[in-house]
């Protein structure tokens, strides 16, 4: 089988595993290895947080208003449902009890920076973008927007909330792809887009950064991310590329050794 073959749908997170390991890239999508992966606290307090921000617009876009303490104790019976010894802790000097909290704090900031919550018509919540981008051919691709916001007159927001500790400078910011693919998507899923902002949250920080992109701008990472895909379509080799995050990986030790050239 070849990654020609493939006919799943692309997507930011699917390249982003290719550019930093074309290897671990083919054991998933290609041959489609099965492993159970673990999931560390980081990722699992963030999953929790995602999902009681998102209990809190679908209660919003039914015109009620979840008080502070529904949300914390929502956030708490969540945790206390999902949690088990799948989940690890990688830091020794944090506790699970200590992520319970810093994700209340998070929700807490958030919350009180938000209130009442009807910043526009909420038009979905996870939801699903599936779009086409042009190259030498057309490729399919999804997303999953946080929320998808409408203020009126075809202006839209894509809502998207971050829980790590590293807060990106504005220069990264504004060559970020995963959100401006989003934006390609809403602008061939709704006829009436006029303008697109694009709104990231950094929770742990409680400040929201925005960005916009040109048409300009759109059609240059529209050409880049086709040619990325052409790429891996066409690749015959998928060697190994090391780094520190080889540790994470859940194919670690499956792979083969890496090529000198990496």
């Amino acid at each position: 089988m070849t990654a020609a073959m493939t006919i799943e749908p692309y997507s930011h997170s699917r390249l982003n595993i290719f550019e930093q390991c074309p290897c671990r890239y083919k054991l998933r999508y290609i041959d489609k290895v099965e492993v159970q992966e673990a999931v560390g606290i980081e990722a699992f307090t963030g999953s929790l947080v995602h999902e009681s921000l998102e209990h809190l617009y679908a209660r919003a876009r039914e015109g009620q208003m979840v008080e502070w303490k529904e949300l914390a104790s929502h956030l708490r019976n969540r945790w206390d449902e999902l949690f088990d010894r799948s989940v690890f802790t990688v830091r020794k000097d944090s506790s699970p009890h200590d992520h319970l909290l810093r994700a209340q704090n998070m929700l807490m900031a958030y919350y009180r920076s938000h209130q009442p919550f009807q910043e526009g018509s909420t038009v979905g919540l996870e939801h699903e973008l599936r779009f086409r981008i042009s190259g030498k051919r057309e490729h399919e691709m999804i997303g999953y927007v946080d929320r998808l916001t409408c203020l009126g007159d075809g202006v839209y927001e894509i809502h998207d909330y971050k829980t790590g500790k590293r807060m990106p400078s504005p220069a990264s910011m504004g060559k970020d792809r995963q959100l401006a693919l989003y934006e390609i998507g809403v602008r061939r899923s709704f006829p009436d887009v006029r303008e697109v902002h694009l709104v990231w949250h950094y929770l742990a920080h409680d400040k929201q950064v925005r960005s916009h992109r040109t048409a300009e701008q759109l059609e240059e990472l529209e050409a880049e991310t086709s040619a990325l895909i052409e790429m891996i379509e066409e690749c015959a080799r998928f060697p190994r590329r090391q780094s520190p995050l080889c540790r994470w990986c859940e194919y670690h030790g499956m792979c083969e050794a890496p090529d000198e050239e990496e």
